[in-house]
């Protein structure tokens, strides 16, 4: 039976935690954002591309099972309390192998004797399509900015084409947020994603939450803004804040991680569990929102968003 949170679906902000944002944050981050307090959906970023090229060479040796260890380590230490509380799961933990790990999750999941259904996202590996066509033409498939004359394109792409000397070991689309929220809407408790974007957990945890669709631009927008802001875990609690000199030590050592509220028209607060360390400031934040932003337009796999009018103001401690 659903938990009753989902009563309320889509008539409350949504609360979206976040309990990773690199392979390195372990694992007893998604319990602690499980049970220090109450939230709806629990998203985890663990893939760069440094970490999918060097699982990708590892995988093909035969020494690695292509998904990330800490994310496999978070469920299994975290499945009692998704069930209990009924949270939703989001991560794109699965890496280069999302339904191998899905189908270990949903092993846990029956072992444990719990009613989740466990999904999984794939499609963004493409290296197949690319080396076929590196072999075909000679050439990698065309970009798809390549006509249009405001981007510039690194000069040496084309050095792919020596697969000898340049040997492609991985190749990886960034997909959106579509496929997680046609998860969620088919039932879906847990979902196991491959290489979407950063931000995508959080974009399609509220997008299913208030019944967004594909042209609600601005509440999607500001979803990315939302999802973008806790993708990196600890960054926006204090961890990524030039200003931590004017606190105690002790305060920005092991920090909580943060949480969105995200409200039906895109806009949120950013907040973290009560009694943890860190802290939620408007500085804070807007170290993260700035955070590898390349200019006034933030691009995503779901939507873009335009920054010149966001506003970021305290209403509260955190």
């Amino acid at each position: 039976m659903p938990h009753s949170r989902w009563s309320q679906k889509g008539q409350r902000p949504v609360a979206v935690a976040n309990c990773s944002g690199a392979k390195t944050d372990q694992g007893f981050q998604m319990l602690r954002q499980a049970t220090l307090g109450d939230v709806d959906f629990i998203t985890g970023d663990y893939l760069a591309e440094y970490n999918l090229a060097q699982n990708a060479e590892a995988m093909a040796a035969g020494k690695h099972e292509g998904f990330e260890e800490t994310a496999w380590d978070g469920l299994q230490q975290s499945i009692d309390a998704i069930a209990e509380k009924g949270i939703k799961v989001v991560i794109n933990g699965g890496g280069l192998a999302p339904e191998r790990l899905a189908r270990k999750t949903t092993e846990l999941v029956a072992t444990k004797g719990y009613e989740l259904t466990v999904a999984f996202v794939t499609g963004d590996d493409l290296l197949p399509e690319i080396k076929e066509a590196l072999v075909k033409n000679g050439k990698l498939p065309d970009h798809l900015d390549s006509e249009n004359n405001d981007v510039t394109l690194v000069k040496n792409l084309e050095d792919f084409a020596d697969m000898e000397n340049h040997p492609l070991v991985s190749a990886n689309a960034y997909l959106g947020a579509r496929a997680i929220v046609k998860g969620l809407e088919a039932g879906a408790d847990i979902i196991i994603c491959g290489r979407v974007a950063d931000a995508s957990p959080v974009i399609g945890a509220a997008w299913y939450w208030h019944g967004w669709s594909d042209e609600s631009y601005d509440a999607l927008a500001g979803g990315l803004v939302a999802g973008h802001l806790i993708e990196c875990s600890a960054y926006v609690t204090g961890a990524n804040f030039a200003g931590f000199f004017e606190y105690d030590l002790d305060e920005v050592v092991d920090v909580g991680y943060p949480i969105a509220e995200i409200e039906k028209d895109g806009t949120c607060v950013v907040t973290k569990h009560p009694n943890t360390k860190g802290m939620v400031t408007v500085d804070t934040v807007k170290c993260q929102f700035l955070y590898e932003l390349q200019g006034d337009i933030y691009l995503n796999s779901d939507v873009k968003a335009y920054l010149n009018d966001v506003a970021i103001e305290s209403i509260g401690k955190d």
